[in-house]
């Protein structure tokens, strides 16, 4: 039996719950947790099926831990479905279990002075396919965007150090170089 076959979800929480504690930068936390949630999505079942659907009218958000120094979840992409640019405010993992995320990573370079502006830079454009791990560290690369370019359902395991339901976060319109607070909903789960 392979170390992968062996390492599960519950695996995976009692690791970064010992890393969250211990580790005490964000980017120290990122790399010490990546390399588990690459062991941990090598296993296309490590979740429930029911935290593989999309949701009825949009992507599916299933909260999968909750722990005062992060919390997992499952997001689910149909086809087409995007996140447009956004910033998290916190570190995160984003682990795909199965098909592919175009994801396109960007650098803020205004100040921030002004409340509706931001100057957004691409730094590059990745297919995150099975397997792999995209890592984000705030302020300073925490802004992507997420797009299901495929024609399947593409799921991931996310990761973050602060509860991202209701918290205030910045969405970019790269076009008009707009900015505007939103916060996510709640998941379809809980």
């Amino acid at each position: 039996m392979n170390m992968a076959a062996s390492y599960s979800l519950q695996n995976f929480i009692e690791d970064l719950d010992r890393i969250t504690r211990a580790e005490p930068s964000q980017e120290s936390i990122v790399a010490k947790a990546k390399p588990l949630l690459a062991k941990l999505i090598e296993r296309p079942d490590c979740l429930d099926e029911k935290y593989t659907r999309r949701g009825s009218t949009a992507y599916g958000r299933y909260m999968l831990h909750r722990a005062p120094l992060f919390n997992i979840s499952s997001v689910v992409w149909g086809p087409g479905d995007n996140a447009k640019a956004h910033n998290h405010d916190t570190w995160g993992l984003v682990g795909v279990i199965e098909n592919e995320i175009q994801e396109t990573r960007y650098r803020r370079n205004d100040d921030g002075a002004k409340a509706s502006y931001a100057e957004l830079e691409v730094t590059g454009v990745v297919n995150n396919k099975a397997g792999m791990v995209s890592c984000l560290v705030a302020p300073a690369d925490d802004i992507h965007e997420m797009n299901n370019v495929t024609d399947r359902n593409t799921v991931e395991i996310h990761v973050y150090g602060k509860d991202l339901t209701d918290m205030p976060r910045l969405r970019f319109d790269i076009a008009t170089k707009a900015v505007k607070t939103f916060a996510s909903p709640k998941y379809d789960n809980c």
